[in-house]
């Protein structure tokens, strides 16, 4: 087989291309500290990494789904323990009221029990980010006046957060089950702001048997709160217990994907030294290859 000067050059050059591929691929994986830099370079590794980051960006969501969850049910627990405290402070005056015949003082525990009754419709009307707090799916407000009797302006809607792939949380209460059942008819007011409406009619009227029949109207009361606020804790439970799992979830992708897509970093060190190397001695063969030019025949 004949060889000729022609030959040897092109195959020298298709050497030096292979070795300048090499050593490009090498300073990549170096510079971008990743061993796949396309999806033919290890399709099985390719495949692998897209489905651990498709479960990380999942469990991200989670985590903030979690974090959504955790203000909502901390922000409704504390408006419920402020309900609390004024339907105990109100029961307070109830007790006071049921055993002190002063007119003044009797108008003056009407007006605190009137003022209470305000806050706990301010209570009741809270909002989250601009969302109604109490009211499930409905806008507006969650307690409003309705001819003498106080209405549920919400719906039965369920507020839902998934914290974990088989995780969903339930996040609210709302105003019918903290505050009411309201009224289903104008003369059988059943809820809180129209117990607390009658406790401060019978103060200025000086209706001590009435005030002392309110006394068990008002532990039912606080009795109900207490039971939403129990539900919330539950909730509150289940969505940090979710979020700590979430959290070693995501370092344990993290750890894979690491595994999976990135560069030992010593051994690519060890294979740039080793491409370069390599380059160089393709280069150094060539130029022994190349025709002396005339300027060589000349010396």
């Amino acid at each position: 087989m004949r060889i000729t000067q022609g030959t040897m050059v092109n195959s020298q050059l298709s050497r030096l291309q292979n070795r300048l591929e090499r050593f490009e691929r090498a300073q990549s994986q170096l510079g971008t500290g990743k061993a796949i830099l396309k999806p033919s370079d290890d399709p099985a590794a390719a495949n692998r990494g897209l489905l651990l980051r498709a479960s990380q960006r999942a469990r991200v969501q989670e985590a903030r789904n979690g974090a959504d969850a955790s203000s909502w049910l901390a922000l409704a627990d504390s408006k419920l323990e402020g309900a609390t405290t004024r339907l105990h402070r109100a029961r307070d005056l109830t007790v006071s009221g049921a055993s002190n015949q002063d007119p003044g003082s009797q108008r003056a525990m009407a007006t605190e029990i009137e003022a209470i009754r305000d806050e706990l419709i301010g209570i009741a009307n809270s909002q989250h980010a601009g969302r109604p707090l109490f009211t499930g799916f409905a806008e507006g407000k969650a307690v409003v006046p309705d001819g003498g009797v106080w209405r549920y302006g919400g719906d039965d809607g369920v507020i839902n957060r998934r914290v974990s792939e088989h995780d969903v949380v339930k996040v609210n209460v709302t105003a019918a089950d903290a505050f009411g059942p309201f009224a289903v008819a104008p003369d059988d007011p059943t809820d809180v702001f129209s117990l607390l409406d009658t406790i401060a009619a019978a103060l200025r009227n000086g209706d001590q048997a009435t005030l002392t029949g309110k006394l068990a109207e008002l532990d039912v009361a606080m009795e109900r709160i207490g039971d939403q606020q129990s539900i919330l804790g539950a909730a509150t439970n289940r969505v940090e217990a979710a979020m700590a799992r979430n959290a070693d979830e995501q370092l344990s992708i993290r750890s894979e994907l690491a595994v999976t897509e990135d560069v030992d970093i010593a051994g690519a060190v060890m294979e740039l030294q080793t491409q370069e190397v390599a380059y160089q001695a393709t280069l150094a063969a060539l130029s022994r290859v190349l025709q002396p030019s005339l300027v060589d025949f000349l010396r």
